[in-house]
């Protein structure tokens, strides 16, 4: 998770780049999975969530809710996101092995960087991300699982990313 503050920043820069673009914006700073009743039902066309989204949200349901809640009907939910098993698997003297059970869904508190605070991640499998999706009536368009070329220390046998797609109906 981002160091206190962090947050309150990418708004403040995202202000400046919708001004330097001669966009108008209203920004809001909100919890994903507990959107306030501000923004609207049905307001956006697109809701796009990439690289690295999945494991800061303790709650998959609620987060597909609001985006589901938010969105026109016909509109597009596209989440692009690191694949649960390259996020727990490391590769040594060519065999690759998982540092915890793919089915363990426990929260993991991490230490990324020796100055930053302990960060609690959430390690969903792909199926918890998929079925959040269709319990809150999405419709899946598709799903991809791909591999990035040196994502995975070398594992190419494993994916590394995955795509989903889904539409509001």
């Amino acid at each position: 998770m981002c160091q206190k503050g962090c947050n309150s920043h990418r708004v403040r820069l995202a202000a400046k780049a919708a001004a330097y673009c001669g966009v108008k914006v209203r920004l809001v700073e909100a919890d994903c999975q507990h959107l306030p009743r501000s923004i609207p039902n049905t307001h956006f066309d697109l809701a796009v969530a990439e690289c690295g989204i999945f494991i800061w949200i303790e709650n998959l349901d609620a987060w597909m809710s609001n985006a589901y809640r938010t969105l026109k009907n016909g509109g597009k939910l596209i989440a692009s996101d690191f694949h649960p098993l390259s996020i727990i698997a490391t590769k040594e003297d060519d065999l690759v092995t998982l540092r915890r059970s793919y089915f363990d869904k426990g929260p993991e508190i991490c230490q990324t960087e020796a100055n930053a605070p302990p960060s609690v991640e959430f390690l969903w499998k792909l199926s918890d991300i998929i079925n959040a999706a269709i319990h809150a009536r999405f419709q899946i368009e598709n799903v991809e699982e791909y591999h990035v070329k040196g994502k995975t220390k070398g594992a190419p046998n494993i994916p590394t990313d995955f795509l989903l797609i889904a539409t509001k109906r």
